[in-house]
């Protein structure tokens, strides 16, 4: 079983084998939640923008949903992404096609740690170990892998990028993969990902810094500073919009969806429920902190040994560390919310810390007194995980006891004794294979104990939609609908069979290729909000159909006029009667059923983008208009000068040539223009440029001559010839740091 090419195979089947057993307790397992109110209806439109070659940063017609550069997931820069979308556009199924997408970046995760725990010195089996249990691990099977695709996506590429990453560093490996593979890590637009992805570069600095070895020093500067300049081009926009956003930037803790010692310390339980907020209630019900069942075994572990071996692998340390504290911040730490979130990176440092602890630590003599210590330490997660959800007493008796099981034959194998039942023979067969068994073992007892775990929990905590799974049963809403749709209210009981029949939600919106302004947003604009209580997956308020037909103070239009919108489709079940049964003036019932009503303007208006409105004595002929601008003649306007809106949300970055961008937005959330009377009879162009473009710019400048010149320097490298300083510098390039003995 030593075959460079026979572990890695085993943990690719051992991933794709356990993260198929919650498919047979819940088919939908790995399309639930934002999954189906965000990803896939994302997916479906970066897939349209792709083959239709639209590469326009904002979308004016799903407003507050509409910055896709803010929104931070969108794809704009992530090819990885790219071929997703494509693949959402043409599958014909949802369901089937996420749970493919899921299972793929298990898999790619999986192998990642695998190749990361073999490049700190993890024996083979204990690497395929700790590479299985990675991301089948509590918080990624349950909440990542079920809904948070983008996290469940980008945390993928973390192990693969920090492996190539040291390759690249320590042993002057060429750094193409890396810089590419932390591209696609960072165009994924998951800011946390990104945070740990800083983290690991910075500990590898501190690992060159360690090694005394100035090439291994440069290449890890020159590496960060590359990845960090695509960072800088993805998450800046972001930044500068966000005080604009509804997104809080405070320091506080409401408790949800925080992180406490005796959850951590009960991590080694595969069932059960830790004591965490959680949206619905008290308790997730669902074993969000499981890391893996043998963390008992490293009371098997020297730690001096171990913290010798730590000293050359200070990463992992650091990683460590990193993670711990934010699994443990406050509720909302500024642009953070929910430290839990942060649970997959403590996993992966665990994780690698016991495969170096197992591989290379191992006490001499396994004592029996370190066998009570595991035995305790099994217990004792046991006993949390029960002081938490006693509910789950059947099965937690159940798990404790092959837990149990499991260690104490890992205590006799590892500790050279003999097997019960097989006699004292067995230590003799077992003579040199005691790792390989047990780590074996191990695999398998990983697996076997997801079936426990799914009869206890069988589905995420996050809700379920239920939303159709064929792709084509999202295309026959608002067929009789025109122009600019907005949606008042949301499906009130998503359990009716035939609740998706007329009305959708979120991101699904998009796969009607209707222009709804009802999409799913992680951002907020916080005047809009306020106008339509819209959520951030799209469901309003009841009240919204009135307030849609009120005039608003500053321009004394509604905001039906002046958001563009030409049909209104109401969810009955929540808007009063007494308000949907109104039908304005101007406005024809089109579709009208139990459960919905769709009315229509007589005369249909353009979309979302244009001019709206303009101030008195100030008219303006529009001559261009699309997603990322207008440009306007200036027709007529008074002695004082004059002012006109357009039906766009004013974020960052909005550019006026011939005009200047409002100080306040008009009506609260419109983009106003100031223009002066001197542009009688000129042009007004609003653009729009991605807030902080110059440093993106030079940050994009900086990550090309890195990508390009690297390689080059590397290649020059392997001149024999020359003794020029380039060639010198060249040549250092391409040597490794001294070995790390272990």
């Amino acid at each position: 079983m030593q075959s460079k090419i026979v572990w890695p195979m085993l943990v690719v089947v051992a991933v794709l084998a356990g993260a198929s057993i919650p498919l047979f307790f819940d088919p939908g397992f790995y399309y639930v939640d934002d999954s189906q109110s965000g990803a896939f209806g994302q997916w479906y439109e970066i897939g349209r923008r792709v083959l239709d070659l639209d590469w326009s940063l904002v979308n004016p017609r799903v407003w507050q949903s509409g910055n896709y550069l803010a929104e931070g997931a969108w794809g704009i820069l992530s090819p990885v992404l790219w071929v997703v979308g494509i693949g959402a556009h043409l599958t014909g199924s949802a369901l089937i096609f996420s749970t493919v997408i899921k299972l793929l970046c298990l898999l790619l995760g999986g192998v990642g740690v695998y190749a990361l725990a073999r490049n700190f010195g993890v024996l083979r089996p204990w690497a395929a170990l700790v590479a299985v249990a990675a991301p089948l691990a509590g918080f990624t099977l349950y909440m990542d892998a079920p809904s948070w695709a983008n996290g469940l996506m980008a945390w993928s590429f973390l192990p693969l990028t920090w492996v190539l990453a040291r390759r690249a560093v320590l042993q002057a490996k060429s750094p193409v993969l890396p810089i590419l593979s932390g591209i696609a890590l960072v165009g994924i637009g998951y800011a946390h990902a990104t945070i740990f992805l800083a983290i690991t570069l910075g500990a590898l600095i501190f690992e060159a810094f360690l090694t005394k070895h100035r090439p291994s020093i440069i290449r890890a500067f020159a590496l960060a500073t590359a990845l960090g300049s695509f960072a800088v081009i993805v998450h800046l926009p972001g930044l500068l919009t966000a005080p604009v956003t509804g997104r809080t930037s405070e320091i506080l803790n409401t408790d949800l969806l925080t992180v406490n010692l005796s959850g951590l310390f009960a991590s080694s339980t595969p069932v059960g429920t830790p004591g965490i907020l959680f949206f619905s209630g008290q308790f997730p019900y669902a074993p969000l902190l499981y890391i893996a069942w043998f963390l008992p075994l490293l009371a098997f572990v020297d730690l001096h040994r171990l913290r010798v071996l730590l000293r050359s692998r200070r990463s992992i340390v650091v990683v460590f560390v990193a993670a711990l504290i934010g699994v443990l911040l406050p509720s909302d730490f500024g642009a953070l919310r929910f430290p839990v979130r942060m649970m997959p990176y403590l996993t992966l440092a665990v994780l690698l810390l016991v495969g170096v602890a197992l591989s290379h630590a191992l006490a001499t003599v396994l004592t029996r007194n370190r066998f009570l210590v595991a035995g305790a330490m099994v217990l004792g997660s046991a006993a949390l995980t029960y002081a938490s959800g006693p509910q789950y007493i059947k099965v937690l008796l159940v798990v404790t006891t092959v837990i149990l099981v499991a260690v104490w034959l890992s205590y006799l194998i590892l500790g050279d004794r003999p097997l019960p039942v097989l006699g004292s023979n067995s230590s003799g067969w077992l003579a040199g294979r005691g790792v390989t068994t047990v780590a074996l073992a191990g695999i398998a007892v990983t697996l076997v104990l997801l079936v426990p775990q799914h009869v206890a929990s069988p589905s995420s905590p996050l809700p379920d939609y239920s939303v159709p799974n064929d792709v084509s049963d999202y295309q026959q809403q608002l067929e009789n609908a025109e122009g600019d749709v907005i949606v008042v209210g949301g499906v009130a009981d998503t359990n009716d069979a035939d609740a998706w029949d007329e009305t959708l939600v979120g991101n699904l919106w998009y796969v009607t290729e209707e222009d709804v302004q009802n999409a799913y947003s992680a951002v907020y604009y916080s005047p809009y909000n306020s106008l339509t209580c819209m959520s951030y997956n799209g469901s309003t308020c009841g009240g919204l159909y009135d307030r849609l037909f009120e005039e608003m103070p500053e321009t004394g239009l509604t905001p039906v006029d002046l958001m563009g919108i030409s049909s209104v489709q109401v969810v009955k079940g929540i808007v009063p009667k007494k308000d949907w049964s109104v039908v304005p003036e101007g406005w024809h019932i089109v579709d009208d059923t139990e459960k919905t009503r769709l009315i229509v303007r007589d005369e249909p208006v353009a979309g979302a983008g244009s001019v709206v409105w303009s101030s008195e004595g100030t008219e303006v002929t529009v001559l261009h208009e699309d997603a990322m601008g207008v440009t306007f003649r200036v027709d007529a306007i008074g002695d004082d000068g004059g002012q006109v809106a357009l039906s766009r949300i004013p974020w960052p970055g909005y550019q006026a040539d011939g005009g200047t961008i409002s100080a306040d937005p008009v009506d609260t959330f419109l983009l106003g223009v100031d223009i002066d009377a001197s542009q009688l009879g000129k042009t007004v162009t609003v653009s729009y440029y991605a807030p902080g473009y110059p440093l993106q710019f030079a940050a994009a400048i900086l990550l090309l001559l890195i990508l390009l010149g690297w390689p080059l320097l590397r290649l020059i490298g392997r001149r024999r010839d020359g003794a020029g300083r380039v060639v010198r510098v060249a040549r250092a390039s391409r040597v490794p740091a001294p070995e790390v003995s272990v």
